[in-house]
């Protein structure tokens, strides 16, 4: 009896996957139509920043629920929600309610809907989505956290560096003085403004050191347009992959990105891939549009990121331990500032039997969301 109890609940919940599978397109049109009109900042958004995050979190809420699920929720192995905070930080007018209140409109719009359709839902099932959907919001804050403290270094770096330029000026003026005068009692006040001005330096070295250690720095972009398919070609046959074997699916893309930034991340990308996937696995690389996005994954097989590495993968100086891996930890800490530059984010989706996705997502059109 017990088995055929187990037997009708997968049935059930593979059908109820089925059934969420094609209610997809009804929510996230109903959720972008209210986020619009209860969001004022969301409202100056196009679909592709606006809708980033949810579709993903839709789909892996629909795959938490299948009975051959390796996710616990909808967050489980992947830092989505918390890529999608930082990019609402980084560049939109959002505040953490508002972040909060996407989610809220969210849940609201995917239960009323599983309603209307005369879905069932478990209490078991409920609290699944609950739970992911809770979980997405708490991730999301504390990548907009995480960015919008970015922000505050970055205008003290830029700050501390503009002071250096008038402090040299004075330090010149005042060597110059000392070289022009005879009079002792004056260059004696020179020597002092110069010391002074050296120990006044020397403080804002430190706190523009500090900024530069804590937050990597805005990236100065060269936008054309390319091809981004012939980029990953290029870069595919001219890396040596040493013994490794590489597949490159997907599409012709054609859109407005920094050529040598973009490079540099599927480098990064691959190089990651190499060093820790399946040493015997293929490694993938794909390109796809969606929304009006790009999206460029680097996919290798092995066993998943460790959880308690997950928040970590992207702060600099951070490599995965329990490896034999040398290395500065800088790779991805540059791709998520490349995407990011960009208006875009990068994500990463690790759980067993899977292996490990990295996918930068970026706007075709990046000039809109660039800021030189």
């Amino acid at each position: 009896m017990g088995n055929a109890d187990t037997g009708d609940k997968s049935r059930q919940t593979t059908e109820l996957s089925l059934a969420l599978s094609e209610l997809r397109d009804v929510v996230l049109q109903q959720w972008k139509s209210r986020v619009e009109a209860e969001i004022p900042s969301a409202s100056k958004l196009g679909d592709p920043v606006l809708l980033d995050m949810v579709p993903r979190l839709y789909d892996n809420i629909v795959e938490t629920l299948a009975t051959d699920s390796s996710r616990f929720s909808a967050t489980t192995g992947t830092n989505f929600a918390l890529s999608h905070g930082r990019e609402r930080a980084s560049i939109t007018d959002y505040s953490p309610p508002d972040l909060l209140h996407e989610l809220q409109i969210f849940r609201e719009v995917l239960f009323f809907t599983a309603r209307s359709a005369n879905l069932n839902l478990s209490r078991c099932e409920a609290e699944v989505i609950g739970y992911s959907i809770d979980q997405a919001a708490r991730e999301s804050i504390s990548g907009f956290n995480d960015a919008d403290h970015q922000k505050i270094i970055n205008f003290i770096a830029g700050l501390s560096h503009d002071l250096r330029n008038p402090l040299a000026v004075a330090n010149a003026t005042a060597q110059l003085i000392q070289l022009k005068t005879c009079d002792s009692s004056i260059n004696d006040l020179a020597k002092r403004v110069c010391r002074k001005i050296s120990e006044a330096d020397a403080m804002i070295q430190s706190l523009l050191d500090a900024a530069v250690l804590t937050s990597q720095m805005k990236l100065k972009l060269d936008i054309t347009s390319f091809d981004i398919m012939k980029l990953v070609e290029d870069v595919c046959a001219d890396i040596p992959l040493l013994g490794k074997s590489v597949r490159v699916v997907g599409e012709k893309v054609i859109g407005y990105w920094c050529y040598a930034s973009m490079k540099r991340v599927l480098e990064n990308l691959i190089s990651n891939a190499q060093k820790y996937g399946n040493p015997s696995g293929i490694i993938t690389v794909k390109v796809q549009r969606e929304e009006g996005l790009m999206l460029l994954s680097v996919h290798n097989e092995g066993k998943p990121i460790p959880k308690g590495e997950m928040n970590r993968l992207f702060k600099r100086y951070n490599r995965i331990d329990d490896t034999h891996v040398r290395g500065w930890g800088l790779g991805l800490p540059f791709v998520q500032n490349v995407a990011e530059s960009h208006g875009g984010t990068v994500v990463v989706d690790s759980v067993e039997n899977r292996g490990t996705t990295f996918t930068v997502s970026i706007p075709i059109d990046a000039r809109h969301y660039v800021k030189n």
